[in-house]
């Protein structure tokens, strides 16, 4: 999977105010880990962010230069660019996993004459899948990269359920060969029971694969996959950096293996928010942040 990018912005010192509360538990030193903020750092006043927004961003790798899409209501009117409809499931669901996890309503619906954030596709074929262009308030993915995912997500999909047949006939065989270990007609047995999980789990793999390509789930399975990928340039556009945790949502590597799952792509109708506790924190940090430069 690509790397996801963002055009940074610098963070200057000319956009926060002097530090004027001490911070003892603000440790700017680096870490290996990208950290949460506590309960205490998320229960302050207006004065305290305002004070102390220089370090909280070096603490908890922000940049405030990235919010450019935010408004003084600290909301971001969103507006898709594309008449795919898939891609508009996607932007509705990425904006959905942040607002359920913040608690409050930050993304909210935009149209082409007003709107504060736009999400487009772009010829241009590089190392990343999708940026945040934070000078130009845009998320831009590669359509190419958007135009070949399904043949890729139907290529592992089917790789995946064949895997998971294959193992739960080899599975059942095994424990029916222990069942009748000792039997005189062992061997009869054992070959019987095996060609008929064989034939069996071939049948499921080929039904499987109609339901694929009958029910179109690879492209199911695209819009939960570019909903992660929006929702985590719209991190970015909330003024989070990359994650260090390989685990969160904001990792420069994230990704949303379960697209790959049929069984859960099948019966899914929300997709998977992998915004965690990391994410959703920095996050709220530093918008409270945002709320008190505003």
């Amino acid at each position: 999977m690509k790397l996801h990018h963002t055009n940074l912005l610098t963070f200057t010192a000319a956009l926060i105010a002097s530090v004027s509360l001490p911070l003892t538990t603000l440790v700017t030193t680096g870490h290996a880990a990208t950290l949460s903020p506590t309960t205490t750092t998320l229960n302050q006043n207006r004065s305290y962010y305002r004070a102390n927004a220089r370090p909280l961003a070096q603490h908890y790798e922000l940049d405030y230069g990235q919010q450019t899409a935010l408004s003084g209501q600290t909301t971001t009117r969103v507006y898709l660019a594309s008449n795919d409809s898939r891609l508009k499931t996607s932007v509705k669901l990425a904006m959905s996993y942040w607002n359920q996890k913040l608690g409050r309503t930050v993304f909210i619906q935009g149209t082409k004459n007003n709107h504060n954030l736009a999400v487009t596709l772009t010829n241009k074929n590089t190392s990343a899948d999708a940026w945040w262009r934070p000078g130009t308030r845009q998320i831009q993915l590669e359509k190419a990269d958007y135009t070949q995912n399904t043949s890729k997500i139907k290529r592992k999909m089917t790789t995946h359920l064949t895997t998971s047949a294959v193992n739960a006939a080899n599975k059942r065989i095994t424990l029916y060969s222990r069942s009748i270990a000792g039997s005189p007609n062992y061997v009869s047995k054992y070959n019987r029971y095996r060609q008929t999980q064989i034939k069996s789990a071939n049948t499921k793999i080929a039904k499987q694969k109609q339901t694929i390509n009958r029910q179109r789930l690879d492209l199911k399975a695209r819009s939960f996959n570019y909903a992660g990928i929006i929702a985590h340039e719209m991190g970015h556009s909330l003024g989070l950096l990359h994650s260090q945790n390989h685990t969160d949502a904001m990792s420069a590597t994230s990704s949303t293996p379960e697209v790959y799952n049929y069984s859960k792509v099948k019966t899914s109708k929300t997709g998977y928010n992998h915004l965690d506790r990391t994410d959703v924190n920095r996050a709220k940090l530093a918008l409270k942040v945002h709320d008190a430069r505003s």
